[in-house]
């Protein structure tokens, strides 16, 4: 086999698929506010339903039932939920890119992992054994990623160029208000899990049903689409980095910050617990104090970069500096003395996030090898999310048991902010963004 030259910067521009453009070549015409406002509101419902659960609710229900293993517990509860997540997104993502309906390509799967996904929320909000709550969650991550492989195409499919960053920052903020929603609910409501399930559930149901009354989704006709292959099938869980370098280092880039991301988040109230003493009975002010600092500072930071990224047209300068940020903050809460340093460390946390959310959705949608597929793509991407939602679980009771016992927090604070570190590292690479 003949070596190949390795892309300039220049031809990988030139050959890149335009983002001012949809899959039929006609131009993307600006997006108005009431999209971007209603979409602001479908996905905040969306991670409003989701949040509470991976970093309250679900620890909380976990605690009750095997306050003994908990750790174990939630790493195989998140583990599970997060396989079938993985094998979820992108099989819905490459069935949405063939959607033929005549309501749209994207609808049907909003429409069909709304009603799904409350099911599931109400089967986990009554689930009562540790075998119930793994299905519970598996089938809650099912469906609402049967939800997310009609939602998560939307932005490439319809936002172009000049409005990417602004509309990338302002849904990045959805996942810190949703943060702070969901622990002013869960407060309100604790130590009444149930309730602390199902009432984001109603909120989420509600937000979808209005965006998809706004929402002009694109269509296609039935002689567009290949016929179905199983080769294609399974490609769905796969784009060539051979032909799309690009998409490839966006995608390990966005794998390791995430998987160093969650190492904090989502055992976060159970350092609490075990660190500082809270209960369950006063945990939930805790976490309602800590969303809140880190909502300000990611919403002043995801505003404010968002808009010097486009003004710059730079966006990996950017994930470079909110990985150092990051992982400042991960060493800074490894070492806490008291609540209040660990406090300081998710503000510091908070404009890392910001920093990362104003630009991350808008490189990935300039380096996406294709838009006619935009929902396999965006399902292959999905995968550097859920994959660190299923190795994080697997490999943290490693970190914890480090030093004996089962609480070594530090030592996976730390191992997360390495890996966050590289992460940001890798995306320097990319060559056709700047």
């Amino acid at each position: 086999m003949e070596p190949t030259a390795s892309p300039t910067a220049e031809s990988l521009r030139d050959s890149a698929v335009s983002t001012d453009t949809d899959a039929l070549g006609r131009p993307l015409k600006p997006v108005s506010r009431g999209f971007q406002t209603s979409i602001f509101f479908a996905m905040f419902g969306t991670w409003l339903a989701l949040m509470p659960a991976t970093s309250i609710t679900l620890a909380l229900k976990i605690n009750q039932i095997d306050p003994e293993n908990k750790a174990v517990s939630l790493s195989l509860v998140l583990g599970v939920g997060a396989f079938v997540a993985l094998v979820a997104q992108n099989i819905f993502g490459a069935l949405s890119d063939r959607t033929t309906s005549r309501w749209g390509m994207r609808k049907p799967w909003i429409l069909g992992g709304m009603l799904t996904g409350l099911l599931s929320l109400v089967f986990l909000a009554f689930a009562d054994s540790i075998p119930t709550i793994v299905v519970a969650w598996a089938l809650t991550q099912l469906t609402f990623n049967i939800l997310l492989s009609g939602l998560n195409p939307v932005v490439p499919d319809q936002v172009p160029q000049k409005q990417l960053g602004r509309v990338s920052g302002l849904l990045g903020l959805t996942h810190t208000f949703a943060a702070v929603g969901g622990a002013a609910l869960a407060q309100a409501f604790l130590p009444d899990v149930t309730m602390a399930i199902l009432i984001p559930g109603i909120v989420f149901a509600i937000t979808i049903v209005i965006f998809l009354l706004v929402l002009r989704d694109r269509t296609q006709a039935k002689e567009d689409v290949a016929p179905f292959s199983l080769l294609l099938f399974i490609k769905a869980f796969w784009t060539s980095p051979r032909k799309a370098p690009d998409f490839a280092l966006a995608w390990v880039s966005r794998f390791l910050v995430m998987f160093g991301n969650m190492t904090l988040s989502s055992y976060q109230l159970y350092f609490l617990m075990d660190r500082f003493g809270f209960t369950e009975a006063t945990v939930g002010p805790a976490i309602l104090q800590l969303s809140i600092i880190t909502a300000v500072t990611t919403t002043v930071m995801s505003i404010t970069v968002g808009f010097l990224s486009d003004r710059l047209a730079r966006r990996k300068v950017f994930v470079l500096v909110s990985a150092i940020i990051l992982a400042l903050a991960h060493i800074l809460a490894a070492v806490a003395p008291s609540f209040a340093v660990f406090a300081i460390a998710a503000g510091i946390a908070g404009l890392a996030l910001g920093v990362y959310l104003a630009v991350d959705q808008a490189l990935i949608a300039e380096v996406l090898p294709s838009r006619s597929d935009v929902g396999k793509d965006m399902g292959v991407l999905h995968l550097a999310n859920v994959l660190p939602q299923t190795l994080v679980p697997v490999t943290a009771p490693l970190f914890l048991a480090i030093g004996g016992g089962l609480n070594n927090y530090p030592a996976l604070f730390i191992g997360g902010a390495i890996v966050g570190i590289i992460g940001a590292i890798v995306n320097q690479f990319i060559k056709s963004v700047r």
